[in-house]
């Protein structure tokens, strides 16, 4: 199966756009904010490019983004959409690439 795009990235031109912020609470019960920067279809997962979201501007500006790449599932039990941080080196090492080959036209990334 190849590679699909799932939503086209955003474009300067695109005067509409507002970022999709995600929730995620961990084990401990902490909450995170999340800003999905993109998502891909590989090999019949979905998976998504995210950076920490900071409702506070100045924060935003002074932290410095690490993106973060998550396998979307569903929890067999409640059927809940899981976000799994993908620990395989080389399923991320693919994936990775992928995302660092579609934003590096948006972005500059460093390794």
């Amino acid at each position: 199966m190849q590679d699909k795009d799932l939503e086209l990235m955003p474009t300067v031109e695109d005067e509409e756009y507002s970022p999709t912020i995600i929730t995620l609470t961990d084990e401990n019960g902490e909450s995170f904010m999340f800003e999905v920067v993109d998502e891909i279809e590989h090999n019949e997962e979905v998976y998504l490019a995210v950076v920490e979201y900071f409702e506070d501007p100045q924060k935003a500006l002074e932290a410095e983004p690490t993106l973060i790449i998550f396998r979307v599932g569903e929890d067999e039990v409640d059927g809940l959409e899981t976000f799994d941080i993908v620990d395989d080196d080389e399923e991320y090492f693919v994936v990775a690439g992928i995302f660092e080959e579609r934003l590096s036209k948006f972005y500059d990334i460093e390794e």
